[in-house]
């Protein structure tokens, strides 16, 4: 109704009666309207679910909901080993990032074993709709002492693991306590890595350690959560380690984004 009532006004505008402009028309696809039920009931979801993320802010002592995940590129961007993370020519390796490249101010909360250690951590992060990568490793010790060999069977253990019972293996890898060498990138590239992602902060639930000396986020940042094991507790504050991410990102105006969309 909507596109015959414009045709109808620049009739009206031309001096041309309505129906003599629409009998010259070609025919085209019919213009289906949305239905207005599906969008009433698409708009009471988005609210629903900003209201439970405001309570749940509340509920956790957070300044606010987390900001809205801004729309992820649609083409995802180049990645190159940043020079300081180099091990020698980086040609038919992984690309090693701590930040991906965007003017977004987005930043990408990641976690390696915490969480299976703290089963709150993803009620937490649930309850507040706020996406994180988990880059969960089999083996508890640095791979870069390993022969290449060890290397390559502990790896593609890991990546075959994460796939689950099929599809490709995963893009991301992240060696343990992200130390590695040349062969480590060389065996993680024949395993189907496609890139490493580290870090450029690190949050614990006392505070947010970062690399670069001004102190701050900056766009693109990858953040790993840490689980440490509090003084006088017994259990891992992976939770706690999060909400302190999320009310240092709140702060500074960032919101999380999904790793996965943008590398």
């Amino acid at each position: 109704m909507a596109a015959l009532s414009v045709l109808g006004l620049l009739a009206a505008g031309c001096g041309v009666h309505g129906e003599d402009l629409l009998d010259n028309v070609p025919a085209g696809p019919a213009v289906v309207a949305p239905d207005a039920r599906a969008l009433h009931s698409q708009a009471r979801r988005m609210v629903d679910a900003h209201v439970r993320q405001v309570t749940a802010a509340q509920h956790y002592g957070l300044p606010g909901a987390p900001f809205s995940e801004p729309r992820p590129p649609a083409f995802k961007p180049f990645l190159r080993t940043e020079p300081k993370l180099a091990r020698g020519d980086g040609e038919g390796l992984p690309a090693v990032i701590t930040r991906v490249p965007t003017r977004a101010k987005v930043v990408f909360l990641t976690v390696d074993d915490g969480a299976a250690k703290d089963p709150a951590f993803v009620r937490v992060m649930r309850e507040l709709g706020v996406p994180f990568t988990a880059l969960p490793t089999s083996h508890g010790h640095p791979l870069d002492h390993l022969r290449p060999a060890e290397q390559h069977t502990a790896i593609c253990r890991q990546q075959d693991a994460l796939r689950g019972g099929g599809g490709e293996r995963p893009r991301l890898f992240r060696p343990p306590f992200g130390a590695y060498s040349r062969d480590t990138l060389k065996m993680a590239a024949a395993c189907g890595a496609k890139v490493v992602p580290l870090w450029n902060e690190e949050a614990s639930p006392g505070k947010v350690a970062y690399r670069e000396h001004d102190h701050r986020l900056h766009p693109g940042d990858i953040v790993l959560l840490r689980f440490d094991v509090h003084v006088g507790q017994h259990r891992p504050l992976l939770a706690a380690a999060a909400l302190r991410a999320l009310r240092t990102a709140h702060d500074q105006g960032f919101a999380v984004g999904q790793l996965e969309d943008y590398v």
